[in-house]
């Protein structure tokens, strides 16, 4: 049988590393969009989610995920995590899929794109702040 995901084993340790740069970077993504920095705003917010959702499936399944497609860490998540996880993954998705616009694309994101991904990693924070040990 082929794997579905490309994966990464990991112990607590790593679950507790990543979930302290998930933190690191929301900081980031909350200071620089106070600074009127859409772009950098999105993307550190865009490594916030990745990071914790690595942590919360490191944590539950001993593995993370390490592919190139980002959405499917998203659906990774929800697998591991179950359907309980189906608004988080959403949050998640919605915030990856700026990841391009924020930094590989020669339009900047606006205010606008910046708030979304804001709230969106607030949400998808508080749902698994109450995952973690």
């Amino acid at each position: 049988m082929v794997k579905k995901y490309k994966t990464r084993r990991a112990t607590e340790v790593d679950s507790r590393c990543f979930a302290t740069k998930a933190s690191q970077y929301r900081s980031a993504m909350q200071a620089t969009f106070t600074q009127g920095f859409w772009d950098a705003a999105v993307s550190n917010g865009v490594h916030a989610v990745i990071l914790l959702a690595n942590a919360l499936t490191a944590r539950k399944s001993g593995e993370y995920y390490v592919g190139q497609d980002h959405g499917q860490a998203a659906d990774y998540l929800e697998v591991i995590e179950g359907p309980d996880a189906a608004g988080a993954a959403n949050h998640m998705r919605q915030v990856v899929d700026l990841k391009g616009l924020a930094e590989y694309e020669s339009r900047a994101c606006t205010e606008k794109d910046a708030a979304s991904a804001a709230r969106r990693v607030d949400r998808f924070f508080s749902w698994a702040e109450k995952r973690m040990p």
